[in-house]
């Protein structure tokens, strides 16, 4: 194809639209004397573009369902405690009124249910066997509408009387229990006095987290209350939200409902691990995600830098005949925005491809690999991902390498300001 020529800037600025677009049609003839390299160029920013992309979709689709599983199964998206329970869980540290409270928690913006709870260490005994165990005294219908747990029973069913017990599978294990067998908490009331709790083993659950299965057993709350001498007092109130990603749009309305020197915790405080885990992944993530794109703005700039060297007699003719050079970097920053439009187009288009039946589908991780599923149950993970693309993973990639693909236009294209047009028609081909 024969070399194309441009306009005489002269002493004129090409402000005029027509100018304009005569330089756009100009630099888009550019990039198809050279092809391949064009090719090569918008598919590196496509590829680029596609695995953020996909990568962030996975993330997003991956974080609310991690959340979800780690406070679904008992702690909730927020939680109303004393403000010395966390720290030092006694059972003197309680929230008295806990049914008003709970009935005004019910009503705060983007609160979709909150669950009473006791708390207290006891001697879980059978016979001659004694285990410690944490008691939870637990209101049953708000429980199981809110929270898994209720949900994993392997054998019996979930609190049906006032005298039942649901425990885990490695305590009744421990114990020798089996449903319908008596059982018997012995802990220290709230005014120092001994607490009897005498239940009747209705359920097993498993959670496939030992530490639980081993140490928690669930109560009537009622039962709990009375034998512990609570009265109305609560340790816990669970909170579930509509959303735990705007849990922080949710928790001033909650705290302006609770009493003075009540504290609310958000699941992020009450599950550390988790919240830790899923910013060094983020971190990590984004880490990987920039060195790609560094790596294809690095191609991108070895390209630029070959078209400059191979068009230099063409640049210096331009310069010679009275073209300014601000003109020639403008056409060469023009291709480069034009390499990756069509790259960002390839990469978008293959993402929605990819992203949008995956997100319908899902990917259960259970089939991935033999053991992931208990893997997952042990670290609070969830068993299936839906990949989410949002407006932030679509422009993440896209916009970073627009950056990335006009710096490197600009530092090659910086030659032509310092190229003499003698020497430049002197440049052999």
């Amino acid at each position: 194809m024969s070399e194309t020529t441009l306009p005489l800037a002269g002493g004129d600025r090409p402000a005029a639209a027509g100018t304009r677009a005569l330089f756009v049609r100009v630099a888009w003839r550019n990039l198809w004397r050279r092809r391949l390299r064009t090719w090569m160029s918008a598919v590196g920013i496509g590829f680029a573009v596609l695995l953020v992309s996909l990568f962030t979709a996975f993330q997003g689709g991956t974080y609310e369902p991690w959340i979800d599983a780690a406070t679904g199964l008992m702690h909730g998206h927020m939680q109303i405690q004393h403000p010395d329970y966390r720290d030092d869980p006694k059972v003197t540290h309680f929230v008295p009124e806990g049914t008003d409270l709970v009935r005004k928690v019910e009503t705060a913006p983007g609160v979709s249910g909150a669950a009473p709870r006791t708390e207290a260490f006891a001697l879980v005994s059978v016979g001659e066997r004694s285990f410690g165990a944490l008691v939870v005294g637990v209101d049953a219908q708000r429980e199981a509408a809110m929270f898994a747990l209720p949900h994993r029973a392997v054998q019996g069913e979930y609190l049906p009387r006032s005298s039942s017990a649901y425990i885990g599978s490695a305590l009744a294990t421990n114990l020798g229990v089996a449903l319908g067998d008596e059982i018997v908490a012995l802990g220290s009331a709230r005014e120092g006095g001994v607490a009897v709790l005498a239940l009747y083993v209705d359920g097993i659950f498993s959670t496939g987290q030992p530490d639980l299965d081993r140490s928690i057993m669930q109560v009537p709350l009622g039962a709990m209350q009375e034998a512990f001498e609570l009265g109305d007092s609560l340790h816990r109130v669970a909170i579930k939200t509509v959303d735990a990603r705007r849990i922080d749009d949710f928790l001033p309305g909650v705290a302006a409902l609770v009493p003075d020197g009540v504290r609310v915790l958000d699941w992020a405080e009450l599950l550390p691990e988790v919240a830790q885990s899923i910013e060094i992944d983020d971190i990590t993530a984004q880490m990987m995600y920039w060195l790609l794109m560094v790596v294809v703005a690095m191609s991108v700039a070895n390209a630029f830098i070959m078209t400059v060297f191979e068009r230099t007699r063409e640049f210096g003719m331009l310069l010679a005949i009275g073209m300014r050079p601000n003109a020639i970097v403008g056409v060469l920053v023009i291709e480069a925005v034009c390499i990756w439009a069509l790259g960002a187009a390839i990469g978008s288009a293959a993402s929605l491809a990819v992203v949008v039946p995956l997100g319908e589908i899902g990917i259960d991780i259970a089939r991935v690999a033999e053991g992931m599923e208990e893997m997952a149950a042990q670290m609070m993970m969830p068993t299936s991902i839906h990949p989410a693309l949002t407006a932030g993973s679509l422009m993440l990639a896209p916009a970073a390498m627009l950056v990335g693909t006009l710096a490197a236009a600009l530092i090659p294209a910086l030659r032509v300001r310092r190229m003499k047009p003698v020497d430049a028609l002197r440049e052999e081909e």
